[in-house]
């Protein structure tokens, strides 16, 4: 009979003991490290099935042991706790491997059922044959346990101490969800940043915000013009009066003709990128094309899925950005057919129906990215800018 081995990791030393009493009572081998080098030295010493770790661990975080243990033991699950979740997190996680995302505080029963699952998940692919230990039944939790940091019978302590004070106990030492700061200043990238909120720390080395924006900047291109006055013998008119009135687009694609282009217009002659925004809302669509234009893409549009699929199939795309409530068929059915016919495709989920379960279902589908609304132009850009880079 094989014990399941796991590791809890997390600097409270109190949410560590509560977690390994609850796993403990359901049979599960469970061993505990209060930072990172001791998980990592844990895991090269022992072999386990599952690791739960805090994502806000001082020092080395939570994602980096992630990262660690994917890049090291692929093999090994991972489940990350964390009492400041948000899908951009939540996302985060999942791309880089994580089994499952628990937000804190949590009861015993959904630590139990994620732990399960996550290791019946395990069982499914074969990575490892295991026989659960059916617990006794003195090993099943009181139905009135007080909390997930205090696993003890409601009324045992009652008998002891007093029924109110049993009512004045609370989630002590597992911090409820709050309002955090959605950028911190980063003294790397001379500039605040959404990465030193989520992860703990600041970069090392150059910020990878400015090497992106030096590289862009080599790739800006200028349009060239036989004249910078007159546009043309057959359109004798000002090129800056015209463009100012019209748009750079439909100056450079005018000919020696006063008829532009028809394949071209629409279509900025310098962009260097071709993008889809699928959404059913027209003015999401031309929001996001004015943003992304900046940007230097040229950005087509789709109101309609099926309008969406046909033109994916007429024209190559570098980058996708969908739409989770669309008529005829979710977002999700459309996000799994790309996948399944262009697989390397990248698709940035844009929504006004978030979550972070959502969230993380679209990653495990393959979105490159997802981005609830009300999104800041500067969000967009971010996202684009990231997944083209890719």
């Amino acid at each position: 009979m094989i014990t399941e081995k796991i590791l809890v990791v997390d600097d409270e030393e109190n949410v560590c003991h509560s977690i390994k009493k609850v796993l403990s009572r359901k049979g599960y081998d469970v061993a505990q490290a209060f930072t990172v080098g001791d998980a990592v030295k844990l895991i090269n010493e022992m072999t386990f099935d599952l690791v739960i770790t805090d994502m806000m661990i001082p020092g080395t975080s939570g994602m980096e042991l992630l990262q660690i243990v994917k890049d090291h033991y692929p093999e090994l699950e991972v489940v990350m706790i964390t009492g400041y979740a948000s899908i951009e997190s939540a996302v985060k996680a999942t791309k880089l491997g994580a089994s499952a995302y628990l937000p804190k505080p949590f009861t015993p029963d959904e630590l139990t059922e994620v732990t399960q699952k996550t290791l019946a998940n395990r069982v499914k692919r074969g990575v490892r044959k295991v026989q659960p230990i059916a617990p006794t039944p003195e090993a099943e939790p009181a139905d009135d346990l007080i909390d997930v940091d205090m696993p003890f019978s409601a009324k045992e302590v009652a008998r002891y101490t007093s029924p109110e004070y049993v009512e004045a106990l609370t989630h002590t030492d597992v911090p409820l969800p709050k309002k955090v700061a959605d950028k911190a200043y980063c003294h790397t990238g001379q500039r605040d940043c959404r990465k030193v909120v989520l992860e703990g720390r600041e970069c090392v080395g150059e910020c990878p915000i400015l090497k992106k924006e030096k590289a862009r900047a080599k790739t800006v291109t200028r349009v060239k013009r036989v004249s910078s006055n007159i546009i043309d013998v057959d359109l004798p008119f000002n090129a800056a009066e015209v463009e100012h009135v019209t748009g750079a687009d439909y100056i450079n694609c005018l000919t020696r003709s006063d008829i532009p282009l028809a394949a071209m217009y629409g279509r900025d002659a310098t962009a260097k990128y071709s993008v889809l925004v699928v959404d059913d809302e027209p003015i999401v669509c031309h929001s996001i094309r004015r943003i992304l234009s900046k940007q230097s893409c040229a950005v087509e549009e789709a109101f309609d899925v099926d309008a969406a699929l046909q033109k994916m199939k007429l024209h190559k795309y570098d980058l996708i950005l969908l739409d989770l409530r669309m008529p005829k068929r979710s977002g999700m059915e459309v996000l799994r057919s790309i996948k399944t016919q262009w697989p390397n495709l990248p698709v940035i989920i844009v929504t006004g129906h978030g979550s972070i379960d959502s969230a993380i279902e679209a990653t495990k589908l393959g979105a490159f990215n997802f981005i609830p609304k009300p999104f800041t132009p500067a969000e967009l850009t971010e996202a684009t800018v990231e997944a083209l880079a890719a």
